[in-house]
């Protein structure tokens, strides 16, 4: 029996299984699949030459230099090397156990749009639905977000319902607290109300009493369906204050102030994070720009890279608060690469050459696969080895078939509606 049947069948059988003998590693009793999904987008093509993928400032044989800082500035965790800029130390020394880089991706596109629908669907075709999307449907589409999205490639192509965030949570206060005028973030009980608590239950008790009398007196299935559905959305009313809770016992713990330009990505993880916690969602798109650096490159695709490696650490806090980090598969990605030579305003432009990070205890971490050579271009490899050396390019496909079957999806009827069509399967399990 192969590993991943193994781990199968003991989480259908409700048991967990120890992860031993890994120095540093989350020693923790889960079970194999992963439970809740985030998808980390960089919207507008990230230069992995400052992140995961290094070349620094010596002239390869064409006479460039591909990046500005010193070779000897490039650091390492195992395999994994990275340049000694921004925070990427910090990132790399407590993240690499748990991280598989993957590098010289071709991406077969240097288009915004198709290349962000590539990554975070593993198709080129338009109106492919987003995986974060798949994994809900395929999961979970009765929960009343499954699928949150903060941005970044969402596209559902009508196959599941999204839920659009954005501010932290602002967007949802008024639905979970109607009866406040305004929302005082620092004090709930402070908001200015519409109603006094003993009229608001009088309203309630008379809402619920006529809800059920409706529902009662209706013989026709579409009026009984209509009533079943608004008594569906009282329900959900009720969902979305468990989402409070949490919020009140991640924010009483967080200090958002402290993540400097990776505060966005920490309040999408924060109200993410309490909505999973809250038991109403599978999978999350979380969103951060500013990396598509045409001029002023090093500086401004480095202050780009710090928000979002904040933002990741930031994501990680939240869930350890929670009590979830281990639960959690991350996909950090972008629409495509940067090209290896600076142009005459000290930027770069789109190159169809990227790379990936998965990162989650359920995987092996400390790990590299594929690679680049001194021009940033990619070099082939074997599918089935992972080994650099082989025939094979390496596609965004590749990647995206096997996170179909890891997250146990790709024989959903619907999923299948939208074949990957790349030849050849990796296993990076």
């Amino acid at each position: 029996m192969d590993r991943r049947k193994f781990f199968k069948l003991c989480s259908l059988a409700g048991l967990g299984v120890v992860s031993l003998g890994v120095p540093g590693a989350i020693q923790l009793a889960r079970a194999e699949s992963p439970k809740l999904w985030v998808f980390v987008n960089a919207g507008g093509g990230w230069d992995p030459t400052m992140l995961c993928d290094p070349k620094g400032d010596a002239k390869n044989s064409k006479g460039f230099n591909v990046n500005n800082f010193k070779a000897d500035q490039i650091l390492s965790a195992g395999p994994i090397k990275y340049p000694d800029i921004g925070n990427n130390k910090a990132f790399f020394e407590r993240f690499s156990d748990i991280t598989t880089v993957i590098n010289g991706i071709d991406c077969e596109t240097n288009g915004h749009d198709s290349g962000s629908r590539n990554t975070f669907s593993g198709r080129l075709n338009i109106n492919t639905p987003a995986l974060p999307a798949l994994i809900a449907l395929a999961l979970n589409p009765k929960l009343p977000m499954s699928f949150i999205t903060n941005g970044g490639y969402d596209d559902t192509d009508g196959t599941i319902a999204s839920t659009r965030l954005s501010g932290g949570g602002n967007a949802l206060n008024g639905l979970i607290h109607p009866n406040l005028i305004s929302v005082n973030q620092n004090d709930f009980d402070a908001s200015p109300k519409f109603l006094e608590t003993a009229a608001l239950d009088l309203v309630t008790q008379a809402r619920d009493e006529r809800l059920m009398s409706l529902q009662k007196a209706q013989n026709l299935p579409r009026h009984q369906s209509a009533m079943s559905l608004l008594y569906t959305s009282r329900v959900g009313m009720s969902d979305l204050k468990k989402i409070q809770e949490e919020l009140d016992v991640i924010k009483s713990k967080i200090d958002f102030n402290s993540y400097g330009s990776g505060e966005g990505l920490a309040r999408q993880a924060y109200v993410a994070i309490a909505a999973y916690k809250a038991g109403l969602t599978q999978s999350v798109n979380l969103s951060v720009g500013g990396f598509d650096t045409h001029a002023n490159h090093d500086n401004q695709q480095q202050n780009a890279q710090d928000a979002l490696r904040s933002g990741v650490m930031a994501l990680y806090d939240i869930a350890e608060v929670a009590g979830c980090a281990d639960e959690m598969f991350v996909v950090v990605g972008s629409d495509f690469g940067r090209t290896p030579a600076y142009n005459p305003g000290n930027g770069k432009d789109h190159w169809s050459v990227g790379s990936m990070m998965l990162m989650s205890p359920h995987i092996k971490g400390k790990r590299v696969i594929g690679a680049t050579n001194e021009f940033f271009d990619y070099e082939k490899i074997d599918l089935a080895k992972l080994a650099v050396g082989g025939k094979d390019v390496l596609k965004m496909g590749h990647i995206h078939k096997w996170l179909r079957t890891f997250a146990g999806i790709d024989e959903h009827e619907i999923v299948r509606r939208y074949p990957i069509s790349v030849k050849g399967d990796i296993d990076l399990a």
